[in-house]
């Protein structure tokens, strides 16, 4: 059977290469959440989301087209990316801010980054294999270091809805990643990029429309901050797919725990929050746990067939 969660050439190169990109796929989106900071207040985030994305998807077309690159997926890749788009990536950033309306955002961002033991999880009743101690080990120092960094943050307090939207997000945020990683194989990472984002821009708008939760987002330069988000977005998911194909799915949700990290260093930077001790602490067990998945080659141990 395949090894999923190994690169997919298993050159070290590739290794390298597939944690950089998950590890500048992390803070890319660090700079959507710093940038996104204020601008619903409270307000559905369907519209906001639907801009966000739209944004992405226009850049990633251009840029698609300006390279020469195919703008529609590989044959048998289509339905599943655009499932993927719409229901995985769409649903999940929509499911995202709406617990925010009900938590704090430090516990709605310790929920979510529950994600990576639900992909490792997935990943071991699909492939029925046990992943390489190092990875469980890198598993472990990554949620853990998540922990202390969200929660030393800010006060961990969360309404029972809120609690439900959170945890949904995650699972559907591993329904993506899993899917992405087992369906797209040939579709180049910038086209891919591009119906994921017009995608989950398209599933933003149904939202807004189903639910009539239309509201414009607002405060200082809203505009620009929500093409920075847009730009940003299509980075990331560039990075995020490329990624996927090197290294897989596991190893990509573990080292992508860096974003609350980076989240903290963005915000020290741009808008004067202090650094705190926790951060410092969790940071490292973060940092940790992304050379330890990095160095992880594929060892694995083969479980009876079920």
């Amino acid at each position: 059977m395949t090894d999923r969660t190994a690169s997919r050439s298993g050159r070290p190169k590739d290794d390298l290469a597939g944690a950089g990109l998950a590890v500048a796929m992390g803070i890319q989106f660090s700079f959507v959440v710093i940038l996104g900071k204020g601008l619903l207040r409270g307000q559905p985030p369907f519209a906001l989301l639907f801009f966000r994305f739209g944004v992405a998807a226009a850049i990633l077309a251009v840029v698609t087209i300006a390279t020469s690159r195919p703008l529609t997926p590989q044959p048998g890749e289509r339905l599943g990316l655009a499932v993927a788009a719409t229901l995985g990536y769409g649903s999940e950033s929509a499911l995202y801010f709406a617990a925010l309306n009900h938590g704090s955002a430090a516990t709605v961002t310790l929920l979510f980054y529950l994600y990576p033991v639900w992909v490792m999880l997935t990943a071991i009743a699909l492939d029925r294999r046990i992943p390489a101690g190092r990875l469980v080990t890198a598993l472990a120092m990554a949620i853990g270091g998540s922990a202390i960094v969200v929660v030393g943050g800010s006060g961990v307090e969360i309404a029972p809805i809120g609690i439900a939207l959170a945890i949904f997000c995650s699972l559907t945020y591993t329904g993506y990643l899993t899917a992405a990683d087992r369906v797209i194989r040939r579709t180049n990472p910038l086209t891919t990029a591009a119906w994921l984002a017009a995608g989950a821009s398209v599933a933003n708008l149904t939202y807004a429309l189903a639910f009539r939760g239309w509201s414009t987002p607002t405060g200082s330069f809203a505009g620009l901050r929500v093409f920075g988000m847009g730009a940003f977005t299509a980075g990331a998911f560039v990075c995020m797919i490329a990624s996927l194909q090197l290294i897989g799915a596991v190893r990509n949700a573990i080292i992508g725990v860096l974003e609350p990290l980076s989240v903290a260093m963005l915000a020290a930077a741009f808008l004067a929050e202090p650094i705190t001790s926790s951060a410092a602490v969790g940071g490292g067990l973060i940092l940790a746990a992304a050379v330890v998945a990095t160095l992880a080659r594929g060892a694995r141990v083969v479980e009876p067939d079920l």
